[in-house]
């Protein structure tokens, strides 16, 4: 029996079970602590001044070893991760830990798509608190952050596509004025009459204040005062791309004379409702008791959402 287990033992593992137990068996070699001076500077790709200035700068550590300066690879390494002047012939990009926490003056002018020159301005105008690495102007992170939070002239291309979204839900105080064919000095009484204020929301773009389009309509359906400049009507109905929504809040206003009876591009009365579903009046009250779509009230105003009701309506053709 032993001799069977002989012959199916291998030569390759009886030969790896004498290294395993054998006492001269070799040791895998220690990891590198060390390099030469002249390693440090191929690694760089720095000639024998290049490299030697660098050595007595201290920015890593060394000390002599057999009668030859050495440098700490692990301290070469970190002092590596922190500075962008020196890089790698062969190897990781420069200032790994310096990126975590710290902008360049070319990444901020980047991400702002603004000069270079503008961001040494608003360093100095400003007050950003910046710090010198090697030589080089960086801008902390969170000193950039709470500097960008303060103001809003200056944006990243992530919160321009944001403002520029804002920007289509709301009006400058100009577009208000125009809209109601008064001053704008009137419009600033109106915002801080108290009789009025409560309608309004603002938003700030750009360090400029505007005020949301839903918060506008708001403030047309809640009081009798003010009423849109007719001039207007017809320039908000061309915006209008239903036409045949655009005719039947024509004909309506015609036969009134009172805006505030037709809806606008953000909401629809019941009547447009019913005329664009093509269905009874009633049946709109009846769609909204079973909860099919939500409805804005104003005091004793109501209007139903457009983009939600159209949306309603094309799944309720889908199905």
């Amino acid at each position: 029996m032993n001799r069977d287990v002989r012959e199916e033992t291998s030569f390759e593992d009886v030969f790896s079970e004498i290294e395993e137990n054998s006492k001269y068996k070799r040791l895998p070699p220690k990891e590198k602590t060390w390099m030469t001076v002249l390693e440090l500077g191929n690694l760089l790709g720095l000639k024998k001044t290049g490299r030697y200035w660098l050595v007595h700068k201290n920015f890593f550590e060394c000390k002599e070893i057999a009668g030859q300066m050495r440098v700490n690879i692990a301290s070469f390494e970190r002092w590596y991760a922190n500075q962008v002047k020196y890089h790698k012939v062969n190897g990781e990009e420069p200032g790994k830990n310096l990126k975590k926490w710290s902008y360049s003056i070319s990444e901020v002018a980047e991400m702002l798509e603004i000069s270079e020159t503008t961001v040494y301005d608003l360093i100095k105008r400003e007050g950003i608190k910046t710090v010198s690495v090697d030589y080089w102007i960086r801008i902390p992170k969170k000193s950039f952050q709470e500097w960008y939070e303060k103001q809003s002239k200056y944006r990243t291309q992530k919160d321009r596509k944001k403002d520029k979204e804002l920007e289509g839900a709301t009006i400058t105080m100009p577009e208000m004025a125009r809209l109601l064919g008064i001053t704008r000095g009137q419009v600033y009484e109106i915002l801080k009459n108290s009789k009025y204020s409560h309608f309004f929301e603002t938003v700030v773009i750009a360090e400029k204040k505007r005020i949301t389009k839903e918060s506008f309509q708001k403030f047309l359906e809640g009081q009798n005062h003010y009423k849109l400049d007719p001039a207007n009507d017809y320039e908000e109905m061309s915006m209008e791309q239903n036409f045949s929504l655009a005719n039947y809040r024509r004909k309506k206003l015609a036969k009134n004379g009172n805006r505030s009876k037709n809806g606008n591009l953000g909401y629809l009365t019941f009547d447009e409702a019913a005329f664009l579903a093509k269905v009874s009046r009633g049946m709109i009250y009846k769609w909204i008791d079973d909860g099919k779509f939500s409805v804005v009230k104003i005091g004793n105003i109501s209007r139903v959402k457009r983009d939600e009701f159209e949306a309603w309506l094309e799944e309720r053709k889908g199905n």
